[in-house]
């Protein structure tokens, strides 16, 4: 049973959504291989779109794992600002985020990452998840374009725009933070503000 039925829940995907996770990947698969056919993020046409033709799988797999991937990541433009503005406006907002165990710098670097933008009150506020579809909530914001689990989830999911997702239709699709009321209140029937 929900604390506050009347207050909307906001869960917000980390990675590739509010934070520029593939600029870094790139970055650290160009340091490791300065000849990586890497996928450059706007032209990548799915969600494992990371390299191109030739690459070494263990050049891509020690990015992956890599103990940097994760540290100083820069927000994608107006993303803590919206974040921010939703949780002003009444959500309970929560980040969301699918971690990867097998890299020592994932859990650290995403706590780092939430202290730094939000500050450290929201810290408490991080759900670590591979299964989205469990965690209670109204909407789901999200750069991934097709999402399963183990249950049909409460939430509405809404898609950030990348090019990787793009494939995905029929789903609603925000190109821009500043964008966000008018894409998250319809989705619970409600006018934005």
């Amino acid at each position: 049973m929900r604390e506050n039925p009347d207050k909307p829940i906001a869960l917000i995907d980390m990675d590739g959504n509010w934070l520029q996770w593939g600029v870094r990947l790139n970055e650290i698969l160009l340091r490791l291989d300065p000849s990586f056919p890497i996928v450059a993020d706007d032209r990548r046409t799915g969600w494992d779109d990371l390299a191109g033709p030739g690459a070494d799988p263990a050049v891509l797999r020690e990015a992956m794992n890599h103990p940097d991937l994760y540290n100083g990541l820069e927000p994608v433009p107006h993303s803590v600002d919206a974040i921010l503005e939703m949780a002003d406006e009444g959500w309970d907002v929560f980040h969301c985020s699918t971690p990867t165990w097998s890299n020592p710098g994932c859990v650290p670097g995403k706590l780092d990452a939430i202290d730094q933008h939000f500050g450290p009150k929201w810290v408490d506020k991080l759900i670590l998840t591979h299964d989205k579809t469990v965690v209670l909530g109204d909407v789901l914001i999200d750069d991934k374009g097709i999402i399963t689990g183990a249950v049909v989830p409460t939430w509405k999911h809404l898609i950030h725009d990348q090019s990787h997702n793009r494939s995905v239709t029929g789903k609603p699709r925000m190109t821009d933070w500043r964008e966000w009321r008018g894409h998250v209140y319809p989705l619970l029937g409600a006018v934005s503000v």
